[in-house]
């Protein structure tokens, strides 16, 4: 490869680097020479001139000053003679001011936190490479920057954290939280173009992870305290711990095991935290599970072979219908109809749908049936929001024969269903799991809050099915966790089912026969109500009776 003839050798290159420093250094030495020289022909334009070249002098000073500061402050400056100057006069002042510290000098708070907290296991290497979004790059610096504050350098290679660290971006990573609205939990699809402020401002503490990036943007799972954080496909614990980071000011805590989690939680309002749990749910009662984020491995292990896709997901175990994992939010004055139209076509998807049953059941109601021109609207919003993958848009353009065809579009009905299903083919433990998992999908009585619209799925059987199976599920459970006198299970299941199916008597029945006392089954003390009442145990009487009968003959 031939040399470049513009770039000199480092021999060369201070030639005119000394030149530069000996004509700043001395050029007012000239212009106050030549200011007092005598009188001549040309006295005044000599002065002009004079001072355009003391203008010139000051005001490469003051960039000289300007980059001297911006290299103290560890920001970059750009190529010159005035950046030359500039790290010269730096390292010029390091040398003449440096600090010194006799032995005996207390070390840095720093150094002594780090001593007392001893070895530790290396942080999780984040690879920054270059086909790195900028959305999943922003998230992983807003991480390794929490790292660093709260714990220190210590196992964290410096050469990673320093180009992992320019890429921080705050306004990309407040606007990505902005976008996760203020649900409680959920799975949003970030564009990965530029994003807008958001509709609201960000509602923190708030924990997120990024699961994927395909065509249409980024696929974030977010949750906030007593929510559930979604996991991709074959992550396990660890993997949650290596890509969940807080959006907000606060700092995350990992807690594997319940002690860890009531430390925790003990000391969040100190430091100003929030929790992320490791382990099983289930264990935990509502207080807990309220003021703390715990995880959930529904992308991967609950949705296999349920037939549920990944993507935008309809959500109607719940008391408000929602959608998530939406491009960008439905239009505020169709919201409704677009929640609504998504949720039947979700359910329909393995089959067309002609726009005359939208019209007249989905966007209808008793009085009349919606105008052409509303499922027009309605459609284009709907198709708009929840985007397109490499097959195209989710919502297909109505065909010549009016007819509506999805794909990608999920629902927790449709996954609870198949849960159930194959609990019913199971057995033992593995049908007890399966159950389980079902009913975890339940996050209140469907459809409580929906005051318009839905008529369709109380006629089209709908809730009849929903409500056999959350019935099934729940008695089942129940009875696998009563014979494992795991009551505190078992009164969770039924409550569950409850919420499904709030008028089953069976339900009530079996709630109405688990026992009540909340440790019943753990602490042995308690247990002192089901045994016979033996000779160690009872209390003698002699002494009283023989007192009482010596009082009476007195």
């Amino acid at each position: 490869m031939a040399a470049d003839p513009r770039r000199l050798s480092p021999a060369a290159a201070w030639v005119p680097r000394g030149a530069l420093t000996l004509y700043v250094a001395l050029l007012p030495y000239v212009v106050v020479a030549r200011w007092r020289a005598p009188d001549s022909a040309h006295q005044a334009l000599v002065r002009v001139a004079l001072v355009a070249l003391a203008g010139l002098w000051v005001g490469f000073v003051a960039q000289v000053g300007r980059n001297a500061v911006r290299l103290r402050q560890g920001r970059p400056v750009g190529p010159g003679a005035s950046a030359w100057l500039a790290g010269l006069v730096v390292g010029a002042l390091a040398l003449v001011a440096a600090p010194t510290h006799p032995p005996s000098a207390t070390p840095p708070p720093v150094a002594v936190a780090a001593a007392a907290r001893g070895p530790r296991a290396p942080a999780p290497r984040v690879p920054v490479a270059a086909g790195l979004g900028a959305i999943p790059l922003a998230l992983a610096a807003k991480r390794r920057g929490d790292t660093l504050r709260d714990e220190g350098a210590d196992g964290l290679d410096v050469e990673e954290s320093i180009a992992l660290l320019r890429a921080r971006d705050p306004g990309t990573v407040r606007r990505v939280a902005a976008r996760c609205g203020r649900d409680r939990d959920g799975v949003v699809v970030v564009p990965a173009g530029p994003l807008d402020a958001g509709p609201d401002e960000p509602l923190f503490p708030l924990v997120a992870c990024v699961l994927a990036e395909g065509p249409d943007g980024v696929r974030v799972a977010f949750a906030r305290e007593g929510g559930r954080l979604v996991l991709a496909p074959g992550w396990g614990v660890e993997d949650a711990v290596a890509h969940a980071v807080s959006l907000g000011p606060e700092r995350l805590v990992v807690a594997r095991g319940e002690d860890e989690l009531l430390h925790a939680l003990a000391t969040r309002a100190l430091r100003r935290a929030v929790v992320l749990y490791l382990g099983d749910a289930a264990r935990l009662d509502d207080d807990l599970l309220a003021s703390a984020v715990t995880l959930e491995h529904r992308v991967g292990a609950a949705l296999e072979g349920s037939g549920a896709p990944s993507g935008p997901r309809v959500e109607l175990l719940r008391a408000e219908p929602r959608v998530t994992g939406l491009v960008e939010p439905f239009v505020e004055t169709l919201r409704r109809r677009c929640v609504e139209m998504t949720a039947y076509l979700a359910l329909h998807r393995h089959e067309p749908v002609t726009g005359e049953r939208l019209r007249t059941r989905v966007l209808g109601h008793a009085d009349a049936d919606a105008s052409t021109r509303t499922l027009a609207n309605t459609a284009s919003a709907v198709r708009r929001s929840l985007g397109g993958d490499g097959r195209g848009p989710r919502l297909h353009p109505v065909t010549s024969a009016g007819l509506y065809v999805t794909h990608g579009i999920g629902s927790d009905l449709e996954e609870f269903t198949g849960l159930v299903a194959r609990a019913r083919e199971a057995s033992g433990a593995e049908s007890a799991a399966l159950a389980q998992r079902a009913l975890r999908l339940v996050q209140g009585e469907p459809l409580a809050s929906a005051l318009r619209g839905f008529e369709w799925f109380l006629a089209e059987g709908h809730a009849a099915r929903l409500a056999r199976d959350g019935e099934w599920a729940a008695l089942a459970l129940c009875h696998h966790a009563r014979g494992r006198a795991e009551y505190e299970r078992a009164f969770w299941a039924l409550e569950q089912g409850l919420l499904v199916d709030p008028y089953s008597d069976a339900l009530r029945e079996a709630l109405a026969a688990v026992p009540r006392l909340r440790e019943f089954g753990r602490d042995g003390a308690r247990r002192a109500q089901d045994r016979a009442v033996g000779p160690r145990d009872a209390v003698a009487m002699s002494w009283a009776l023989a007192r009482l009968r010596h009082q009476v003959t007195q």
